[in-house]
């Protein structure tokens, strides 16, 4: 590749991954649709469930969140 040539957008591992990303919140938010949630109030929800204690630095953490988001 010379210096003029950029690598495609298809080829960039960072927006393959976003895509993808995308695509499997999709694929779980359709799966949830029959509950009336989303996959990331699931997500939110199973952690509380798990966790051995419910404060929000301890959910933030499990979900790599910052606690100011």
């Amino acid at each position: 590749m010379t210096g003029t040539q950029k690598p495609g957008f298809s080829r960039c591992n960072n927006a393959t991954l976003r895509r993808a990303a995308r695509r499997l919140g999709r694929f779980y938010d359709d799966a949830l649709a029959p509950s009336g949630l989303k996959g990331t109030q699931f997500g939110l929800l199973f952690q509380i469930h798990v966790g051995s204690e419910p404060a929000m630095g301890t959910i933030a953490e499990a979900l790599i969140m910052d606690l100011s988001a």
